[in-house]
């Protein structure tokens, strides 16, 4: 089954601002168990459409009225089956909660606390723990320190290639966490972090090593930047008149940290003028800009980018920079000159950005693994809707048939790993895979949930084929894992794919009976593919290996943990 398979300041067009063009605000017998089940299941879900939202006190006390029971009778018994088994229960009832967040944080507190108690409930446990960070923001962090401490116990004890297996998935739980971490602003934390997960690959000789290095060299500057920070603000609250001190802290605010929201709290009337207009205006959000403002932004963050001397901080500017051209070209339907010129302005961002990335290889070229997120130009690559970069992960917002191309060829056969979360809706997330000459489309949750296979085959879509799984249901929010393997020998095709490392499809046979729909269709069928129907992912991890043809065997591939 899938899923659960289930102060005043001067502003920027927000407001009235002080200097430039002027923008508009934006406005008896007691029933068996399983009745009972099925009667609490309904309860919780009519509470839920409630807008009131619960607090602490009373979530706790629905709780125990719908659960309280259930939690003693599991307790009574010495097996965890039923444990895990209520586990399942919370957080399927979890699943369907949308604005009550106390009582989603007690449903998976309460479903991880139960299905921790054995190693067979450890998915249950991450997806509670998920679904929690991702809904409740305050509760991100500790969170993904309970899901790291919980792989932590496996990898402790295990041997051999076990313990290959557990220390892989202990160092994706490390990296969610030290990047929650960065988010939060302690990064000193997300360093110690970092350095645990990097002691970990080390000892498995894990392919991540690499890439957790990298990542603990990104945080040094940061680190660097909140001493300085910190010794400013002591020096400011020493004398409040200290201009050059409170600009400073402004900048580093800016380039080093990228947190417009932080600096505009140090904006006053002291400072310059741009300064007075451009940062308060950046510390909102960039979906409630006015279109004017949009490219005055964009260029304000263009001469930030040019001050950078870290290519961090650079890449960080360019990227805002990027975002704000690209949300006035969604304002500005008219093809006239402006709209010209942002466009101009807009490549001429993307090619500053592109040369701040590290030049890629092919799969074929070096037979390892490939991080393909990182090659996507948003520019050149998106084939229809609105996608956006949120640090590493690559966001589609709810469009129908929304795709981006991956610049990667795979030729022969090849591995696909990725990782992604459907954050809202209930219809399909897609990859589309090279196959030979020909593509196919691997899809989750089509028709909200009716099924999920290949698309595909022999033209017909994933319901109405023999590797259509029935039903399809992602939990929004949750974090899955999809291993797909293609394997092409001659005109023979075999397609396996493991979800959360278990077996989820498998087909075999002519590569010709292969096409792909016009929905998920590439102008190169060639590039490996991103997709989604009316719903909001966020593809978190995305990687790709060419297979020697000497391992190229045909069958699922061992799961992976």
């Amino acid at each position: 089954m899938l899923g659960r398979l289930a102060g005043q300041q001067a502003g920027l067009g927000f407001g009235a601002g002080r200097a430039g063009t002027q923008f508009p605000r934006t406005s008896g017998t007691r029933p068996s168990g399983g009745i009972m089940s099925t009667i609490r299941l309904v309860a919780a879900g009519l509470l839920l459409l409630s807008a009131i939202p619960a607090l602490a006190d009373e979530a706790a006390d629905t709780f125990d009225k719908l659960y309280g029971d259930d939690l003693k009778r599991v307790a009574a018994t010495p097996s965890a089956a039923d444990d895990l088994a209520l586990a399942k229960q919370l957080l399927e009832a979890a699943g369907k909660v949308t604005n009550q967040k106390a009582f989603l944080a007690l449903l998976c507190e309460k479903a991880h606390e139960l299905a921790i108690k054995d190693p067979a409930g450890y998915p249950t446990a991450k997806a509670a723990r998920e679904l929690l960070a991702a809904n409740v923001a305050e509760n991100k962090v500790e969170s993904l320190q309970k899901m790291a401490a919980m792989y932590q116990r496996p990898y402790a004890t295990a041997r051999g290639d076990a313990k290959s297996k557990a220390g892989e998935a202990l160092i994706d739980a490390l990296k969610a966490l030290a990047d929650a971490q960065a988010e939060a602003e302690d990064v000193d934390g997300a360093g110690a972090t970092l350095k645990q997960a990097l002691t970990v690959a080390t000892t498995i000789k894990s392919e991540s090593r690499v890439a957790i290095q990298a990542q603990l060299a990104g945080l040094a500057p940061r680190q660097q930047a909140e001493k300085q920070i910190a010794a400013l603000k002591a020096k400011l609250e020493k004398n409040p008149q200290d201009a050059a001190t409170r600009k400073e802290i402004v900048r580093l605010y800016l380039l080093e940290m990228d947190d417009p929201a932080e600096a505009a709290k140090f904006v006053d009337e002291t400072l310059d003028e741009a300064t007075r207009k451009y940062v308060p205006a950046a510390a909102r959000p960039m979906e409630e800009a006015p279109e004017l403002a949009c490219n005055e932004l964009g260029d304000w963050y263009r001469g930030l980018a040019d001050q950078a001397a870290a290519p961090a901080s650079k890449g960080a500017m360019l990227r805002r920079a990027q975002g704000y051209y690209a949300r006035f070209l969604d304002l500005h339907p008219g093809d006239d000159l402006a709209r010209t010129a942002a466009t101009l302005v807009l490549k001429r961002v993307a090619d500053a950005l592109e040369k701040l990335r590290p030049a890629a290889a092919t799969p074929a070229a070096t037979g390892g693994w490939v991080d393909c997120l990182k090659l996507v130009d948003l520019e050149k690559n998106v084939v229809q809707g609105k996608w956006e970069r949120k640090g590493r992960a690559l966001v589609c917002a709810p469009a129908a048939g929304s795709r981006t191309a991956i610049p990667v060829t795979p030729t022969g056969s090849y591995e696909v790993r990725l990782t992604f979360a459907r954050m809202t809706g209930t219809n399909a997330v897609a990859v589309l895979l090279p196959v030979g000459p020909t593509a196919c489309g691997l899809v989750l949750s089509a028709k909200d949930g009716e099924a999920s296979g290949l698309e595909g085959i022999n033209g017909k879509w994933a319901g109405a084929n023999e590797s259509a799984v029935r039903p399809g249901t992602l939990v929004n929010g949750r974090e899955y894992a999809l291993d797909i393997r293609v394997v092409v020998e001659g005109q023979k095709a075999d397609i396996a794919a493991d979800l959360d490392g278990t077996a989820f499809v498998h087909w075999k046979g002519p590569v010709s009976a292969l096409s792909i729909s016009d929905y998920w269709k590439m102008p190169n069928i060639r590039f490996l593919g991103l997709g989604s129907w009316e719903v909001a992912v966020e593809f978190r991890s995305v990687r790709v290996r060419a297979i020697p043809d000497k391992a190229a065997k045909p069958g699922p591939r061992r799961p992976k943990g």
